[in-house]
């Protein structure tokens, strides 16, 4: 009869093999800066937490047509003014868009 230890190393292989489906399964989100000419700043993060403590990547002087697709949850922040980059990036100034992916495909965000 096995003992209650020998389960466990197939019990975490389950678990690991659960969730690489579940993360093949998750679509990806794209955000389009389709809605303004140029956005002076934008902080992305992305993720099943985001932006709740998530690495943030910031982009500067965005066009219009700019994109870029991540994995599962997409959130997103802007200047409060698109052309004025003083205009606020904090927590209480700019709060965080975000968008989930679609079971599989690629789910369109517009940047606004």
């Amino acid at each position: 009869m096995l003992k209650k230890t020998e389960f466990l190393p197939g019990i975490l292989a389950c678990i690991l093999a659960l969730g690489f489906i579940a993360n093949a399964f998750a679509g990806d989100v794209k955000l389009v800066s389709d809605a303004l000419d140029s956005v002076c700043r934008v902080e992305i993060t992305w993720g099943p937490d985001a932006p709740n403590g998530t690495p943030v990547e910031f982009y500067t002087d965005v066009p219009r047509n700019w994109s870029i697709t991540k994995p599962d949850r997409l959130c997103y922040r802007r200047a409060s003014t698109p052309d004025n980059c003083d205009s606020g990036m904090t927590q209480w100034n700019t709060l965080w868009k975000c968008a989930v992916g679609a079971a599989s495909g690629i789910e369109e965000f517009s940047l606004q």
